[in-house]
């Protein structure tokens, strides 16, 4: 029988390669689609799929319309942006649907909220690294010794390290392998996003051990290390069809190849350590996600400004990690209480985070 899948986010990269993962697979089928407010491009894929159910979720009835996509679902792929998309994943929960995560807040700053799911193992990454883990680990008897996550390095991995405090943003823009947003490039570039993954993989796979390496070329996808020594990791050129299909078919196995290539268009596979000096913010996300609680929401808020204002030439780009440590360092962490508490810790967090922005500025 064929699985119905409700696509959230379907305007947006995962969103519409999830959409050419589903025409391709049999075993799949198109519910429905959401998106945030390009309308125009919602009505060109619900004219090309034919969905059940298509809507703009940024009507003030955002919670009517992710209840009516999700219903009558099979499972649910979560690509929303933001806290909205922590909205949905703790909807598919409540549902009970098993949940495809592309969403990074629902893992960095909701997870405590979303352990029933995890617990019951209803969520599959569509994160490349972290689909890599989930694969790496089935079938796994041996102890896992440690999680390796591995990271481009980011537009700035090879700048010398006394041009980065001020590297601007035409150069953090370009990325050595995607294509992606503004932020997300940036915080490729500070290896924030990677901090973020760590955050992830605590949470997905709890009680084991996470570090991150450069590894440039971006064919291996992550590693896990066993208990004897041995390390297993999948590799293949930078294609997110193919974790989007492995999440949306769990635990079937897809039909046909998703990709086709050959080895010896790999190139190089090397690999480096992290430097502090070189990604000071990564080491204060990381810091925030030690501290636990809230601290993960107010890093995540911070960041999200500092960038802002990056990004707009009112801030060095160095200065990202000063305003993230100072927001951090300067609230107090509480325990997460509910969606609401989020929201409320994620306002107070930008407003000092934009004072804090201010007053780098003002210098």
């Amino acid at each position: 029988m064929s699985r119905l899948v409700a696509v959230l986010g379907s305007t947006g990269s995962i969103g519409c390669q999830a959409l050419q993962v589903i025409e391709n697979s049999p075993e799949l089928t198109l519910h429905s689609i959401v998106c945030g407010s390009a309308k125009e491009e919602l009505k060109k894929q619900s004219d090309r799929y034919f969905p059940a159910y298509a809507a703009c979720a940024n009507s003030g009835e955002e919670n009517d319309i992710l209840t009516r996509a999700m219903d009558g679902a099979d499972i649910v792929l979560n690509a929303i942006v933001g806290s909205a998309g922590l909205k949905a994943s703790l909807l598919a929960q409540e549902m009970d649907l098993p949940l495809a995560l592309a969403n990074k807040e629902s893992l960095v700053v909701g997870s405590d909220l979303l352990q029933k799911h995890l617990t019951s193992g209803l969520v599959i990454p569509v994160d490349s690294e972290h689909s890599t883990i989930f694969r790496c680990l089935q079938g796994e008897a041996r102890k896992i010794r440690r999680i390796t996550l591995t990271a481009s390095g980011g537009s700035l991995r090879d700048t010398p390290k006394h041009l980065i405090y001020n590297a601007p943003p035409e150069m953090v823009l370009v990325h050595p392998t995607w294509e992606m947003g503004g932020r997300i490039t940036v915080d490729s570039a500070s290896m924030v996003n990677k901090a973020f993954e760590v955050m992830e993989a605590r949470a997905l796979f709890p009680g084991i051990p996470v570090d991150v390496i450069i590894h440039r070329s971006s064919i291996v996808h992550s590693l896990i290390e066993s208990a004897d020594g041995a390390w297993k990791a999948l590799l293949g050129l930078p294609d997110m069809k193919i974790p989007i299909a492995w999440a949306l078919l769990y635990p079937r196995l897809p039909a046909c190849a998703l990709a086709k290539e050959n080895p010896l268009d790999w190139g190089d596979i090397s690999f480096q350590s992290m430097e502090r000096k070189r990604y000071p913010a990564f080491y204060s996300v990381l810091a925030a996600g030690n501290m636990g609680g809230t601290s993960p929401t107010v890093a995540n808020a911070a960041d999200e400004i500092a960038i802002e204002a990056f990004l707009q030439r009112k801030l060095p780009f160095g200065a990202i990690a000063i305003v993230i440590d100072e927001v951090v360092n300067a609230t107090q962490t509480e325990p997460v209480e509910d969606f609401e508490h989020i929201l409320h810790v994620d306002f107070t967090a930008r407003k000092n985070a934009r004072k804090a922005v201010n007053r780098l500025c003002s210098q």
